[in-house]
């Protein structure tokens, strides 16, 4: 007991020492720290910001727009319904993919996955979890059905379950994330069958009751949870089934302005759940369609936008360089370096390491040598090295010359003569030098290829011969114990 006691303890000292971090910060006290206000009012839009969402920027129109979400709808109600899932967790369902698609587009992010995952998630919020497994089978055997096919359970050791299966897990984070983990859903149901009870007789108000219920269910495809709070939604539905089956309501005082309703509301909304009514249903391989085209576009346009963020910062870069200002035209002319075009530049350079190499000299006059020529030979290639005091044999080598050596040392008499010569004469001549060095370069490097190329053609040609030679040689064995055989059972 006294383990426990201390253990209690150090818990009430660590909740003490916690509570006074959020409470003072910076010694001071605020009342104001983590507040979160969770309430159905918070979640509601206007019409123009419900209207202009994320996947019409991305160029998919109003209609389409409609008929996905609706398909989507559709996919939460139909996979509830399989799953045994009770009403609750399919309105959920629908509200919550409705408000992701407000800040989402549907271009980027694949509507049925977020309707996997906004079921998936809304059976857990409602208290009636259900396995991922189920649930991605549930969507597999909706799909089968439509394209009537035969019904089968899909593999969950295969590649298809383990990729949906990751989909989906990453499309309800995605969804926590983006609503902020606020999930929480008020629902008009209570609402109607409580004033119903009150307002009407039992006999009376059960047709009453379940009409106004069907519509409050299929204003779920609808965006009107996401503009309307439930309240004047269940008024409405009430109103409008009332309207319907020819029911006298109380309208002295009105009845709807006890839930902070007006008429012009319940006709606005009632508008909109019998407009659902008049929509064709929804062709899902046109809608298919229409998201892929829409998907290039998006595409072609992000590429085409990086490519203009990379331009500009290498004209950015190019401006900061060449000391360019868009605003002080005065300041362009007077920088010293947008008076200079680039090639004059360069050559400038150019005359400045000429002149620095002519400056410079060896011990014994002559000139010093750039680091991009080679190295003076004290000696010639053809003759053998001199000795300092054999001049017989130095007399000798001379006269035994022959026509390579006298070349070649004619060639260094007139390199001599070029690297005298003026700085824009050199810097004309290193760079014809450079040419001509890179030419030899890509000769050399071609005649390799050349000669790679001749070798593995002659490889290839003595491996055929070799196997040309094998395949003779087996087939001579052949023959030959064909023949003994023959030879022995004669014998025989």
């Amino acid at each position: 007991s006294s383990g426990i006691n201390a253990e209690y303890g150090q818990h009430y000292k660590l909740i003490h020492l916690l509570s006074s971090m959020a409470v003072f910060v910076d010694g001071q006290h605020r009342t104001d720290y983590g507040r979160i206000i969770l309430t159905s009012d918070n979640v509601l839009h206007p019409t123009d910001k419900v209207q202009a969402t994320p996947s019409r920027a991305d160029g998919i129109n109003y209609e389409d727009e409609r008929d996905i979400k609706i398909l989507g709808c559709e996919l939460i109600q139909a996979s509830g319904l399989l799953l045994q899932l009770p009403q609750v967790a399919m309105a959920t369902a629908q509200i919550l993919f409705h408000r992701f698609y407000l800040v989402k587009s549907l271009v980027i992010h694949n509507y049925e996955h977020q309707s996997m995952a906004a079921i998936f998630l809304a059976a857990k919020i409602e208290e009636h979890p259900r396995r991922i497994r189920d649930v991605i089978n549930c969507f597999h055997h909706i799909k089968q059905v439509k394209d009537k096919k035969t019904p089968t359970p899909l593999d969950f050791t295969g590649a298809l379950y383990v990729k949906q299966k990751n989909d989906v897990i990453k499309a309800e984070r995605r969804l926590l994330k983006e609503l902020g983990f606020c999930v929480h859903v008020k629902y008009p149901h209570k609402i109607i069958i409580v004033i119903l009870s009150l307002m009407l007789e039992q006999g009376q108000n059960t047709e009453l009751m379940q009409l106004s219920w069907n519509f409050m269910n299929d204003s779920l495809r609808s965006d009107v949870f996401m503009r309307h709070t439930p309240d004047q939604i269940g008024c409405a539905c009430i109103w409008l089934s009332a309207r319907i089956k020819k029911i006298c309501l109380p309208e002295n005082p009105p009845w709807y302005e006890l839930l902070d309703c007006s008429k012009e509301k319940c006709e606005e909304i009632s508008r909109t759940i019998l407009n659902l009514y008049c929509i064709p249903r929804p062709n899902a391989e046109k809608l298919e369609r229409a998201i892929n085209a829409a998907k290039e576009a998006y595409e072609l346009k992000k590429s085409f936008n990086e490519k203009n963020k990379r331009d500009l910062k290498d004209v950015k870069k190019m401006d900061s360089s060449n000391n360019f200002s868009p605003i002080d035209p005065h300041k362009n002319k007077d920088s010293p370096k947008s008076k200079l075009s680039p090639a004059t530049v360069i050559n400038n350079k150019l005359s400045k390491l000429a002149e620095n190499s002519s400056d410079s000299h060896h011990k014994n006059g002559a000139l010093r040598r750039s680091k991009h020529h080679s190295p003076r030979r004290r000696y010639s290639p053809v003759s053998p090295p001199r000795r300092k005091h054999d001049r017989y044999n130095r007399k000798k080598r001379r006269s035994s010359s022959d026509s390579e050596s006298s070349s070649f040392v004619r060639k260094r008499k007139h390199r001599t003569k070029k690297r005298v010569s003026s700085p824009s004469e050199s810097s004309s001549s290193s760079s014809d030098s450079e040419a001509a060095r890179e030419e030899a370069r890509k000769k050399k490097h071609e005649e390799k290829k050349k000669l790679a190329d001749q070798k593995k053609l002659e490889e290839r040609i003595r491996l055929l011969e070799k196997q040309k030679d094998r395949n003779k040689k087996e087939k001579h064995d052949k023959i030959m114990r064909e023949t003994n055989k023959d030879h022995r059972h004669k014998v025989r």
